[in-house]
């Protein structure tokens, strides 16, 4: 059990329903290679442009709020983009290598652009005040190989890696903008030979692998919005840090890996959001350091890792990350977005003036085990801490209100299972209040480690 659960035990307030050897032979994995785009889902993912090549096309925000069109084409060159009524090319950001064998294409949009269209398919826009915001994170099946042992999600069944559901969901709720908080590829180790649960899986940090893991389960969500990505520590250079850098990071392309990069801000509304790349905790202070509070301004955090909620994060080396005496006055950061932890968590620190820190880590990997086994929902109450948590999969989403936010906890239907409402004005402390839905109180997915006696 984590630092992070353990911490949590004696406060517990539950609601809902009163290994044998693993074979590490492993094989060459493409001589048993299903189509990549089928892995996780019936039906291969195409994408809506209909353009020849084309494998995925989507918008995402950068700092300064950017706007960057990005496709991936199977191609040597990359296609026109009709900005308003002319046609525009793209521009290369990586060309075709053994890993990587596609070419990634990208543009920033004018301030003036009004529509962007690929084909049949009409990329979105930001817009000026979302009304609706995604957020979910931990998207990727887990096949890797730790203390000896292979940690073997099923790839090939939706019920044990409901990630492509979970996507389809999100895109169903008709999001304004989508914020992704990190842990994007998770297929590190080999499927062993023979294994049904993982066969066709493709493991490395390849195109391939990352088509499974993101691009063609996500694709409809990709489709649906414009996506703030935020670099988790499966992104750092030694695990999928190429592919992070090659298709998703919306900065320039770096001429080799880093593993920390600059914080950055961008803007949504009457909002800014300082996204800090937190892959690396080391990182953590230096870019919390660089980054200075913005006067009159409502401002969130996000990263991968949580730092507020005690023991959120068991993996940091030396003492836990802590904001900066700028950040420390109440209000100067409304709300903070993580992931990291496999489970939903919404914390809120009374008696201090923290903002509340809400962690998404359920997006589709394994989940943490549950403090009370065969209950998804528990509920902290202890001094300097109040919180809710879900150990089962899906997303947010959080709404426009005249006084802040109602942040819906979903499933992966889309079907809510808690209901908050986040608090905000400058210079206040952001409050936080939750209440637990009767569609909460199910049994937790088997856990992983549990089926395979690890």
């Amino acid at each position: 059990m984590s630092r992070f659960l353990r911490a949590y035990a004696p406060f517990i307030v539950a609601f809902g329903f009163a290994c044998k050897q693993t074979n590490h032979e492993t094989q060459n994995l493409k001589s048993e290679q299903v189509d990549p785009s089928a892995v996780g889902g019936s039906n291969p993912r195409v994408s809506s442009s209909a353009v020849p090549g084309v494998k995925a096309a989507w918008t995402e925000l950068g700092p300064n709020s950017t706007v960057i069109a990005r496709v991936i084409t199977e191609l040597s060159t990359c296609p026109q983009l009709i900005l308003n009524s002319g046609s525009v090319s793209m521009n290369v950001r990586a060309k075709s290598t053994p890993a990587f064998a596609v070419t990634v294409c990208e543009l920033t949009l004018p301030s003036d652009t009004t529509s962007a269209v690929l084909g049949t398919q009409r990329l979105h826009l930001p817009k000026s005040n979302p009304q609706r915001i995604v957020v979910l994170g931990d998207t990727g099946c887990r096949i890797k190989e730790e203390k000896g042992a292979l940690q073997l999600q099923d790839c090939n069944n939706q019920a044990t890696w409901p990630f492509q559901q979970v996507a389809d969901s999100a895109a169903a709720t008709a999001p304004d903008l989508i914020i992704h908080v990190g842990d994007f590829h998770y297929r590190e180790a080999n499927c062993p030979v023979g294994n049904q649960e993982c066969i066709g899986a493709i493991s490395g940090d390849t195109w391939e692998s990352w088509q499974q893991d993101f691009f063609a389960p996500g694709l409809r969500l990709l489709e649906a919005a414009p996506i703030i990505v935020i670099r988790g520590n499966h992104e750092l250079c030694a695990r999928g840090g190429n592919g992070w850098f090659t298709l998703l990071d919306p900065r320039p392309m770096p001429a080799a890996c880093i593993d920390s990069s600059p914080p950055y801000f961008l803007q949504f509304g009457d909002h800014q959001l300082a996204v800090i790349d937190a892959a690396d905790d080391q990182n953590m202070v230096p870019s919390f350091n660089q980054i200075k509070p913005i006067p009159s301004t409502l401002t969130w955090w996000a990263l991968h890792r949580p730092f507020l909620t005690p023991g959120a994060d068991d993996e940091v080396t030396g003492a836990p990350a802590k904001l900066p005496p700028e950040w420390q006055t109440a209000g100067t950061i409304s709300l903070v977005l993580t992931g990291h932890k496999h489970l939903l968590s919404y914390n809120q620190f009374p008696g201090t003036s923290q903002p509340p820190e809400l962690i998404n880590g359920h997006g589709g990997t394994y989940l943490e085990k549950p403090t009370v086994k065969g209950q998804s929902l528990n509920t902290v109450t202890q001094p300097g801490l109040q919180s809710v948590e879900w150990y089962n999969y899906g997303f947010a989403t959080l709404d426009r209100q005249s006084e802040g936010w109602a942040l819906t906890a979903r499933n992966v239907n889309g079907t809510p299972v808690i209901n908050c409402k986040v608090t905000e004005a400058l210079g206040t402390q952001t409050n936080l209040a939750c209440t637990p839905l009767d569609a909460a109180n199910v049994p937790p997915p088997q856990h992983p480690k549990e089926k395979l006696g690890l």
